[in-house]
């Protein structure tokens, strides 16, 4: 039977403020009774290998810890629900600079990726992955600039959803398996970090979903005119979190 990962391409250890990106694995010959995560690298001199159990039997309380409460709700979609319609009103004009500039330094990416190629410092199948992954970028950024030709209405959608996941989260991944755990968490979770004992002990959200945390832990005032504030509201994986509410 084939080995699901809980925290498979999300989990990193700190060691002496680094981070390192840790990996499952199953031992083989007598050591099979159990699986573990381990890392490539070798800080301090030697790989970091703690059992997946010392982990993954964590990740129920840190859901419920980091669910939002739904008497915060209302207050939440009162907050983002004004600041989305400042941001309809607002100077689009400076929002469709910003991102023609990112679409720009993604075309002067693509060029150079094919100088790479042409010059053999990387393999075709290289490329094609880099590629694939620049298409993808190009991709969002074009759909955001045709958004802004739209009303607040949408950004308003992905945010209800998000919101709708996040205050349900943790009874959502109780009855789900073990390869749509997986699913969820990676549609949440950018990374979750432990120390070198397995204890959780921080963790970056996928947007929107870092947005809207940070309105519930402390309501904070995220301006509008930032920079980010339309990459907070990314939802590029809401079709995912549709198909886990199906299940």
């Amino acid at each position: 039977k084939r080995k699901y990962y809980l925290l498979r391409n999300l989990l990193y250890v700190d060691v002496a403020e680094r981070q390192y990106k840790m990996y499952g694995s199953t031992p083989s010959g007598r050591a099979q009774s159990y699986s573990y995560y381990i890392t490539h690298s070798k800080p301090q001199g030697k790989a970091i290998r703690l059992k997946t159990e010392v982990v993954d039997t964590q990740i129920p309380a840190w859901l419920q810890g980091i669910a939002i409460d739904a008497g915060l709700i209302p207050q939440i979609r009162k907050t983002y629900q004004t600041q989305i319609k400042n941001l309809a009103g607002g100077d689009k004009e400076s929002q469709r600079d910003h991102l023609n500039k990112k679409l720009k330094a993604l075309r002067d990416e693509e060029a150079r990726l094919g100088r790479l190629l042409i010059t053999e410092k990387i393999s075709e199948a290289t490329y094609d992955q880099l590629r694939l992954e620049w298409q993808e970028k190009v991709v969002n950024i074009q759909l955001k600039l045709e958004e802004l030709a739209f009303d607040a209405s949408l950004y308003l959608d992905d945010l209800e959803i998000a919101l709708v996941l996040l205050s349900q989260v943790s009874i959502l991944f109780a009855r789900l398996d073990e390869k749509q755990k997986n699913t969820l968490l990676q549609i949440l979770l950018k990374r979750i970090i432990i120390n070198s004992d397995g204890e959780i002990v921080d963790f970056e959200l996928h947007s929107p979903f870092n947005y809207l945390y940070s309105l519930a832990i402390d309501n904070k005032d995220i301006s509008p005119t930032s920079d980010n504030f339309i990459d907070m509201l990314d939802f590029s994986n809401r079709a995912g979190v549709e198909a886990i509410f199906q299940q």
